[in-house]
């Protein structure tokens, strides 16, 4: 388990879970180039999973992210390859608790 610690976070246990969730087969290459990506980028950060499945429909993959601690946890789910739209939802789940590490133009 990873431990996100922030500047607010003191001795709280918090983690940041981002999930690449995918139908079975070899589709959606964009959606994995940019979690590969995105994994790269916030590896000290967050735990990075991929869930593929045949319940999930072509239409319905996306990225779930969820940030628990121990008194509550917050989830979304965002439908977008562009690294910089998933970060903005991983801060929007867990404000402050990493470094935003991508800009606009990745």
């Amino acid at each position: 388990m990873c431990a996100v610690q922030g500047p607010d976070t003191g001795d709280q246990m918090r983690t940041l879970r981002v999930k690449l969730v995918v139908p079975g087969g070899d589709t959606h290459d964009a959606a994995r180039d940019a979690f590969d990506e995105l994994s790269e980028i916030h590896a000290d950060q967050s735990i990075f999973q991929v869930n593929q499945t045949q319940y999930v429909g072509d239409d319905s993959w996306g990225f779930q992210i969820r940030y628990e601690t121990e008194i509550h946890t917050k989830q979304e789910f965002v439908q977008s390859t562009s690294l910089a739209d998933i970060e903005q939802v991983m801060n929007r789940v867990a404000p402050g608790s990493f470094e935003r590490r991508v800009n606009d133009t990745t």
